[in-house]
């Protein structure tokens, strides 16, 4: 090789290292407790949770590493007080078999993506945490319309369905049609439910069973168009 090409290789592998070196230093200011550094340093931390887990020393603030990469320990570092619930999506996707453990519907945070992640992961408990009044209506009920049909008559409520929101660009009406058909007469005779070209063709493919019930209200429609 070119000795210049020898000399812009070394300056190359000394900006590497210096680089590494930063890294390093920034990594071991990060606290100890944090999953990416321990993976670092302790390729084997895992297996030895029990030995450096130290509640009073970590950093809460962490939380959701714990419900990410530690939640076969769960019994061992969990502790309501100290979690950082602003980390509960953790917990809902990670530590589902210790629902009802960990589950506390004054500390959840019923305002962001956790609670996708509750319908999506803990339909099963959903008697236990369905609060109508908490739950976010506006931004989730079409969460509830696609994930939890079966539970329709227990979470169902006229007045605080988001009439007229989308979902993931969809009309929840059209998602009532969809996915809640067999529940027809509950949402159908609603004054807020109104026929549409989408909403007829979707009449026809999923509630061809309730027929009779809106059949003369299509035919009427149709003719007024």
């Amino acid at each position: 090789m070119h000795k210049w090409g020898s000399y812009f290789v070394f300056i190359l592998d000394q900006r590497l290292e210096d680089l590494r070196n930063k890294m390093n230093i920034q990594e071991t200011n990060i606290t100890p407790f944090s999953y990416y550094y321990i993976k670092r340093v302790n390729r084997d931390w895992e297996f030895d949770f029990a030995k450096w887990w130290d509640p009073q020393s970590f950093n809460w603030t962490y939380s959701g590493f714990l419900a990410r990469y530690c939640s076969k320990y769960f019994e061992i570092w969990w502790d309501p007080q100290s979690f950082n619930w602003r980390s509960c999506a953790a917990l809902t996707r990670h530590c589902r078999r210790y629902f009802t453990t960990w589950w506390d519907p004054e500390k959840f945070d019923w305002n962001t993506k956790a609670v996708k992640l509750l319908i999506k992961n803990n339909g099963a408990f959903f008697n236990t945490w369905w609060d109508p009044v908490r739950f976010p209506w506006k931004t989730h009920a079409g969460y509830l319309i696609k994930k939890l049909p079966d539970q329709f008559e227990t979470w169902w409520n006229e007045e605080k369905f988001p009439w007229g929101a989308r979902h993931c660009n969809m009309p929840v009406e059209h998602m009532l049609v969809k996915y809640c058909g067999k529940y027809f007469p509950a949402w159908y005779y609603s004054e807020r439910f109104h026929l549409s070209e989408p909403i007829c063709d979707l009449l026809k493919a999923e509630c061809g069973d309730f027929k009779d019930l809106w059949a003369k209200d299509y035919f009427l429609y149709r003719l007024s168009k």
